[in-house]
């Protein structure tokens, strides 16, 4: 149940369904340590009758005459569920912290797994490197030995600071997207930062052109990324 949960709410952009999931993520969080689950019931039971109640009361006082109808059940109905998860919800809350663990784990798992995203990526990347032009309007990196990814080609010119620079902006800010479309109430509560992504990223480049003249895999720059993300948002 958890792993569904999960899943689904990691595939699904809709805000309304991100809240329900990680609603019912939060109370199998709580019903895991057992003893508060149990009293969670028994006291949003008491607060849900007391509303409707309350709200019987309250009609009566305005309305001597009124008789409850239809309308009333199914507004009762309607108070008691709302009442009855609003303190579910309430007794959940100090779970935030691994519910959210989770959830944003699963993120970075599903973006590494995420073939579709690392190819997009990896294009605009290698795009953005080619538009780079020296003073004399020539490309700032040789494409010779590096084909489009289109035919073919998984790798990119990354020998110069200013193209690792680009590399590096355009994979850390397609992760931070990917986090705003896939979780946006999350990305509403907690911005994606890339904390110390950027220079991660970099120094893995510069002991990689340290030790060979090969050049930098720079798909594999999205590992470094979701994962400083994670901590960061964490």
């Amino acid at each position: 149940m958890e792993q569904y949960i999960l899943e689904h709410l990691i595939n699904s952009d809709s805000l309304i369904f991100e809240v329900i999931m990680i609603f019912f993520q939060l109370i199998l969080e709580m019903k895991s340590t057992g003893k508060l689950f149990y009293i969670s019931i028994p006291v949003a039971i008491f607060f849900s009758t007391a509303v409707v109640w309350l709200i019987k009361v309250i009609a009566r006082n305005i309305n001597n005459t009124y008789e409850a109808g239809v309308g009333f059940v199914i507004g009762s109905f309607f108070s008691f569920v709302t009442t009855f998860a609003a303190v579910l919800f309430l007794f959940s809350l100090q779970f935030t912290e691994p519910v959210v663990k989770v959830v944003i784990k699963g993120w970075e798992l599903s973006l590494m797994a995420n073939t579709d995203w690392r190819d997009k990526t990896f294009r605009e990347a290698y795009e953005n490197v080619a538009d780079l032009k020296t003073e004399n309007g020539r490309q700032l990196e040789n494409f010779d030995s590096y084909p489009h990814p289109e035919q073919g080609g998984s790798s990119i010119p990354t020998h110069s600071e200013k193209a690792q620079l680009v590399a590096t902006n355009t994979y850390l800010i397609a992760a931070e997207n990917n986090f705003e479309k896939t979780m946006p109430f999350l990305s509403w509560i907690l911005t994606a930062k890339s904390g110390t992504a950027k220079s991660d990223i970099l120094n893995d480049m510069k002991q990689h052109f340290s030790k060979n003249n090969s050049s930098y895999l720079v798909s594999d720059a999205y590992k470094i990324a979701s994962d400083r993300i994670s901590k960061a948002l964490l």
